[in-house]
C-alpha cells in the first residue's frame, strides 16, 4: 500500500488549522516533531532559517516541507504524535486519516519500562509494526509484532521470575508468566490471567501460518491490526506488574 502523504498532509492541516484546541501554531507544530527529533531547530531558529533562504513562512508550507524531510517511519510518528493531540476534538476526521495509513495507531502504543530489556529496541519494533502496516507489508507486521511481544516476555520472566530466565518459546514464556500471577496476585480474574495465554498462541499461529494463507488485501490488513493490538493490549497489562 502506497501512502499518499499529499492527501495525509491536507487532510491534516484541515484539523490543525481549525479554531480551538485542534489549532497547531508553529511552534505547537515545532514542539510535537520535537517530540520524534529533539534536536531539530526551535521554532524562531527554523523561522529564521527559512527566511534568511528566501522561503515560505507560511504554516502550510512550512509544515509540509518538515515532515517530507522525515524518512516515511519518523513522518508517520510525527503524525500520529499529532492525531494523539487532536484525538479528543476532531475523532472523526482523525479516524480517517488513521485509515488512511493503513488502520495504524488504532491503540496508542505501550512506553516499556525503562530497565526492562532493551525498552529503545521494543519501543522501535511498536513503531516499526504501524509503519509496516500502513505500507501494506502485513506479513513483517506479524512477525515483528511475534518478535516484539516475545522479547518483553523474556523481559518479564528474567525479571519477576529468574529461576526460569532460559525459558525461550513464546508459548512456554506465557505459561510461567501465567503462572506467576496466578501465584502472587489474590483476586485477579482467571479470565484475565488466560487471555495472556490465548493471545501467545493466536500471535504464533498467526506468525507461523499468515504467509500460507490466502487472503485479500484487506483481509491481511485486519489480521496484521489485531495481532498488533493484541500484543499492545498484552504488553500494557504486563507492565502493571514489572517491578520498579
Amino acid at each position: 500500500m502506497n501512502i499518499n502523504w499529499v492527501r495525509i498532509y491536507n487532510r491534516l492541516f484541515e484539523i490543525i488549522n481549525s479554531e480551538g484546541e485542534c489549532y497547531f501554531s508553529g511552534g505547537r507544530f515545532i514542539g510535537s516533531v520535537r517530540e520524534i527529533d529533539p534536536y531539530f531547530p526551535g521554532y524562531n531558529q527554523y523561522i529564521a532559517e527559512r527566511r534568511r533562504a528566501g522561503k515560505s513562512t507560511s504554516r502550510k508550507d512550512y509544515f509540509y516541507d518538515i515532515l517530507l524531510g522525515f524518512d516515511e517511519i519518523d513522518r508517520l510518528r510525527v503524525i500520529n504524535v499529532i492525531l494523539n493531540e487532536v484525538q479528543d476534538c476532531a475523532s472523526d476526521k482523525v479516524a480517517e486519516i488513521r485509515d488512511l495509513l493503513g488502520g495504524a495507531a488504532a491503540v496508542p502504543s505501550p512506553m516499556v519500562h525503562k530497565e526492562a530489556w532493551n525498552a529503545e529496541r521494543l519501543n522501535k519494533y511498536l513503531e516499526e509494526i504501524d509503519y509496516s502496516i500502513s505500507t501494506g507489508n502485513y506479513d513483517r507486521a506479524v512477525s515483528l509484532a511475534y518478535t516484539c511481544l516475545e522479547g518483553f516476555l523474556k523481559a518479564f520472566v528474567r525479571q519477576n521470575v529468574p529461576t526460569s530466565a532460559g525459558t525461550t518459546e513464546i508459548i512456554d514464556l506465557s505459561k510461567v508468566v501465567r503462572r506467576y500471577l496466578r501465584e502472587t496476585i489474590e483476586d485477579f480474574p482467571d479470565e484475565a490471567i488466560n487471555m495472556i495465554n490465548h493471545i501467545c498462541h493466536t500471535v504464533d499461529k498467526a506468525r507461523n501460518r499468515f504467509s500460507e494463507s490466502h487472503f485479500d488485501e484487506r483481509a491481511e490488513r485486519w489480521l496484521a491490526v489485531l495481532i498488533r493490538d493484541l500484543v499492545n493490549s498484552e504488553i500494557r497489562l504486563l507492565l502493571h506488574f514489572m517491578k520498579d
